[in-house]
């Protein structure tokens, strides 16, 4: 969707914070909470999508229908989510994320919507084409002048998205620089073998998953302005 050296750079942000989102959930699985598993979970397929539009070596095979059911999918799962919580009362803590990928659903309801909204982009005559009047191409016929292409829905919704994702980021580097370290927890034990090394909780929480939290939201902002 987006060519040249910045689509490079967009892939390589989204490599980078996707490895963090999995690294964090290889280090917990779902003993800490599982909807924070299955978020993180749903941020790391999101991120190999986005790679994979991003980088032009790959976004010819990306095949948009595909794309649109999986988080289409995702996104009416996190819908369920947060009115089943809503409906039993249950605590659904702070939109921003605080040592994990956040699983608010209502945030993970819109990136979902926002990764919806790029395939039906990426579609055939998605937010692109406009239909041409019949007898264009008549010979003797002269076409008159068309008027400037207003937004169409979908811009307007990538739009919106596109905003949000920015606030949220701007929200969370807030966190980040006003928060105090987080401690860093016990290491977790996968049968024989200690996951949480030294190196691992270093990344797996805190400020670096908040800032690769951050980072994701304006990539994700900058793929749908630029490639809708």
């Amino acid at each position: 969707m987006v060519d040249g050296f910045l689509g490079v750079a967009i892939a390589t942000l989204f490599v980078l914070t996707t490895a963090l989102c999995g690294l964090s959930l290889a280090a917990h699985g779902a003993q800490r909470s599982r909807r924070l598993a299955a978020a993180e979970a749903n941020h790391v397929v999101m991120g190999v999508g986005m790679i994979l539009m991003a980088a032009p070596a790959t976004a010819d095979l990306v095949v948009p229908g595909v794309g649109v059911l999986v988080f289409g999918v995702a996104a009416a799962g996190w819908l369920g989510v947060l009115l089943t919580s809503r409906l039993l009362g249950e605590p659904l803590g702070s939109i921003i994320g605080r040592d994990r990928c956040t699983g608010h659903p209502v945030h993970l309801l819109l990136v979902n919507a926002a990764m919806v909204a790029m395939y039906v982009a990426m579609a055939p005559g998605g937010g692109h084409a406009h239909a041409m009047p019949a007898g264009a191409e008549m010979p003797g016929m002269v076409m008159p002048e068309a008027p400037a292409a207003a937004f169409t829905p979908l811009q307007v919704v990538a739009g919106l998205l596109a905003l949000y994702l920015v606030g949220h980021a701007v929200a969370t580097a807030v966190v980040v620089t006003r928060r105090a370290p987080c401690h860093e927890p016990e290491p977790i034990v996968g049968g024989s073998v200690a996951v949480a090394t030294r190196p691992v909780r270093l990344l797996a929480h805190g400020r670096v998953q908040l800032v690769g939290q951050a980072g994701m939201g304006v990539a994700m902002a900058a793929m749908l302005l630029l490639g809708i």
